[in-house]
């Protein structure tokens, strides 16, 4: 696999687009101003993202979109100040009973903004090495949540044309249907199919699943997430 060795040169759709069709395993660095980014592919499929740019904490999200109240996002705040040694994910289920696909959900929505963060950058040095096995499984980003809809660089001659509202109508109902929700489905309809469907996929429900299986629910779980985001974005 060659990737370009500056951002400058090519863009970052393009590399992740590169190592997503290699299948790689591995972490793709972005070198600038004395900071390192890190993405992390797992066959190919962005499953984390270390970088020092700034994206909402999980416990904002999750208070954001409805999952936790204020005095569960205040408890959450002084666990983490007491330097616990615990996650705010492990506080957030141990301590309020958060659900895991509602955690996995926000820890899914802060891996996508902090992807998004990264295309904002103008130029960095690029380096891809492999990288050992992951200690903390993680479910990866599906390929439409980190390619879909990303700058290319076959695009920069191309004038930037507004997406039709036939054409967003049909994904809005094609997220729903994913979701068992029809077109009249509100917004809290549409947490707590999310909710109820996560919860029962989420591979951590499942541990007795063979390899087979557990892709299996990963790439469910992957479905109904981008679904949920899509949504509520």
């Amino acid at each position: 696999m060659r990737l370009a060795g500056r951002l400058s040169a090519t863009t970052l759709g393009d590399l992740i687009g590169s190592v997503h069709r290699e299948r790689a395993s591995g972490v793709l660095e972005l070198i600038e101003g004395g900071r390192t980014h890190r993405i992390h592919f797992e066959s190919g499929l962005v499953s984390r993202v270390e970088s020092l740019l700034a994206v909402p904490r999980v416990g904002r999200i999750l208070a954001e979109q409805g999952f936790i109240g204020p005095d569960a996002l205040r408890h959450l705040e002084r666990e983490l100040t007491r330097s616990s040694r615990r996650k705010a994910g492990q506080i957030l289920v141990e301590d309020v009973a958060l659900s895991d696909g509602a955690l996995g959900a926000a820890l899914r929505r802060q891996l996508r903004q902090k992807l998004d963060a990264l295309f904002a950058l103008a130029d960095a040095e690029v380096r891809f090495r492999v990288a050992r096995p992951a200690t903390e499984r993680a479910i990866p980003l599906s390929p439409r949540e980190f390619l879909h809809g990303r700058p290319r660089k076959r695009d920069a001659a191309e004038s930037p044309r507004p997406r039709p509202r036939e054409g967003r109508e049909r994904a809005r109902a094609k997220a729903l249907a994913v979701l068992g929700l029809g077109p009249d489905a509100s917004a809290a309809s549409v947490q707590r199919a999310f909710r109820s469907l996560a919860s029962s996929v989420h591979p951590d429900r499942h541990p007795r699943a063979t390899g087979a299986e557990r892709a299996s629910l990963l790439a469910r779980f992957a479905q109904l997430s981008a679904a949920y985001h899509s949504l509520v974005a």
